[in-house]
């Protein structure tokens, strides 16, 4: 029998084994295989070994020791389980002989999850399920799930919406009392229903956002923008108000649509309707010939519009080939004209892109693809938004107010953006890309360079993501020191929150606004809404293109370069995939500065024209991979 000493030699020991072992936190990272990683809060990636990735979960918190090989290799061993966040997901129901399972829909996730008889609730093979864990495997490697609904069959019409409804979690149902009061401002509003304002719109749009009216004067014009002005009946903090805030954005689905605000409001008596009565917030700016605006003013005012016109009648009238009595337009279409080039004299202009129209049939899967091109209507409409955002962000320059920022280039992607101007346009290698000012300079240079390279779409790729600021802060992408957006307040909550800080100006009153906190949330319910829409657009463009045989070939476009691979974009749908370079077959190097892939032989690069054709396609797991046709 030991004595005292003896244990507590044993004891000491044991604690300096335990001290002297590698020994650290992090998450678990799956793979494409049954493998994984552990990234530890040092930044170290440390293998995870097929059995060891059967106990846990990707996203899983774990304590791991690193063992390191002779080959200097990091191997993890787990020793505990810290935290595990994974609750409740969708997936589809499989049956693997006599086993029943459920495949999570999760990135990275390739791992089967076993469902007990008793949870298996007549579920057919390949239903969609929504499910909760149950057990975890950590302890034997072993998992349960718990069945909490049945989605329903892929037979069934319009599953891909309800699925995608569920599967993100977007809030389904409103307040039991979702109707709105009188005007709060009433006897506030200027009366301006004498303007023939007219509304721009796609044909089937029925949640009226804004109506445009200009006419010419010895300055050059005076514009207003009327915006629906929900705000005056949705009291802030009220039921409706917290639903609103709870969506965040109207969600377009393929087929369905998710308001942020019910249609009896955003489609009813807050939209602008033609020949009705309805309440807005009125900016109205002057326009130089120049294009440059002066005189900003804003007010709460009744307003009712003339016409409810399409963009694409707008264009004809506009080119003469159709005649629409509304006097305004061509004074629209001249205003327009002086605030683009305004801008691109002194700001900058986002490349356009083409839009795809989905034609469901009536099982709500896609019949048929249209491609719609911008034409001058749209572009009449846009310069007019910018023209009032542009306007609202300075008027708000000394009060409360929220914004929209956009920080320009990865800090990440300076040394790889400097490394292209060294050889295509030296005359800028000292620029301070951090700036304002250095970008604007950048992209200028970039738009007049005689360079080879798609400059604009390889410094494109190497961007931040727009964001939202209590203070104001400078959009690069616009280039402009301050930007923010009330334009949208029926599909929108942050422009909701942004007439409410004009509407608090106007009247002398400090506005209430969401804390980092809460912005942090309503950011992130934005981009869920936004994956959301892009997921099921995915799924339904896959299922859509599984039509064809695999021999078909089509017209595509370079969209994305990386080690790996390209992503490509079909030019008749905008469905886009991968294409593997190891599936070209002479090895390809990569360049991380022009984004480029190549060889001796051949070349790939963003924006490059190619034919392809697919080799594999899973819509529900939105994989598409092509193949390169000579």
């Amino acid at each position: 029998m030991l004595d005292k000493n003896a244990l507590q030699q044993l004891s000491q020991l044991k604690t300096k084994i335990i001290e002297t072992k590698d020994q650290g936190e992090g998450e678990v990272r799956g793979s494409q295989r049954r493998f994984g990683f552990v990234r530890l809060d040092d930044g170290r990636d440390v293998f995870l070994a097929p059995d060891d990735m059967q106990r846990v979960f990707p996203g899983d918190r774990v304590k791991i020791t690193v063992h390191t090989d002779d080959k200097g290799k990091f191997k993890a061993e787990l020793e505990k389980l810290l935290e595990s966040p994974l609750d409740c997901f969708t997936g589809r129901y499989v049956v693997r002989g006599q086993g029943h399972f459920i495949e999570p829909d999760l990135p990275r996730f390739n791992k089967l999850l076993f469902i007990p008889p008793s949870q298996r609730k007549k579920c057919s093979e390949g239903d969609f399920l929504y499910c909760q864990v149950a057990q975890h495997p950590f302890k034997d490697g072993k998992s349960q799930v718990k069945v909490l609904e049945n989605i329903g069959s892929p037979e069934n019409a319009g599953i891909e919406g309800k699925y995608t409804q569920r599967k993100f979690k977007l809030p389904r149902d409103w307040p039991k009392d979702c109707s709105i009061g009188e005007d709060i401002r009433a006897e506030a509003r200027l009366d301006l229903r004498d303007i023939p304002f007219v509304t721009i719109d796609s044909a089937e749009t029925r949640d009226i956002d804004d109506a445009l009216w200009a006419q010419a004067n010895d300055n050059g014009w005076e514009l207003h923008v009327a915006v629906a002005d929900p705000g005056a009946f949705i009291t802030a903090g009220s039921p409706l108000d917290y639903a609103a805030r709870q969506r965040a954005n109207t969600v377009y689905l393929p087929g369905f649509t998710q308001t942020m605000l019910p249609n009896p409001i955003s489609q009813g008596s807050c939209s602008l309707i033609a020949n009705e009565d309805r309440t807005a917030i009125v900016c109205s700016v002057q326009v130089s010939h120049d294009g440059e605006i002066s005189d900003i003013q804003f007010s709460e005012a009744l307003v009712r519009s003339r016409a409810k016109l399409s963009y694409s009648d707008v264009h004809a009238h506009l080119h003469g080939d159709m005649d629409l009595d509304q006097a305004c337009l061509s004074e629209l279409y001249a205003a327009s004209l002086a605030l683009k080039k305004y801008r691109r004299e002194h700001y900058i202009i986002m490349p356009e892109q083409a839009d795809f129209y989905f034609q469901l049939n009536e099982q709500r899967k896609i019949e048929s693809i249209t491609k719609i091109e911008r034409n001058d209507a749209h572009r009449l409409v846009e310069e007019c938004m910018l023209a009032a955002n542009r306007s609202a962000a300075l008027w708000l320059a000394d009060s409360p107010a929220l914004y929209v920022c956009h920080a320009g280039l990865r800090e990440d992607r300076y040394e790889n953006v400097k490394a292209v101007l060294n050889k295509e346009i030296p005359s800028l290698t000292d620029c301070d890309l951090s700036t304002l000012t250095g970008y604007k300079a950048l992209i200028k240079a970039s738009e007049n360079s005689e360079s080879t390279l798609p400059l604009r779409s390889i410094f494109a790729r190497m961007l931040q993501p727009g964001d939202l600021s209590l203070e104001p802060k400078p959009h690069f992408g616009l280039g402009l020191e301050r930007y923010t957006t009330f334009t949208s307040p029926l599909r929108k909550y942050s422009d909701l929150l942004v007439q409410r800080c004009i509407r608090a100006k106007l009247n002398n009153e400090v506005p209430t606004l969401p804390n980092d906190d809460e912005l942090a949330v309503l950011q992130e319910t934005i981009r869920n809404g936004r994956q959301a829409s892009k997921q099921m657009e995915q799924w339904l463009q896959y299922q859509y293109l599984a039509r064809n045989t695999s021999d078909t070939v089509y017209d595509a476009r370079i969209a994305h370069v990386n080690g790996g691979g390209f992503t490509v974009e079909l030019i008749d749908t905008g469905i886009s995939g991968f294409v593997e370079a190891r599936a070209i077959p002479e090895k390809l190097s990569f360049d991380a500065d022009t984004l480029r892939l190549y060889n001796d032989k051949q070349s790939f690069q963003l924006d490059q024209l190619v034919k392809v054709k697919t080799s594999e396609l899973d819509d529900f797991q939105r994989k598409l991979m092509f193949l390169l046709v000579a």
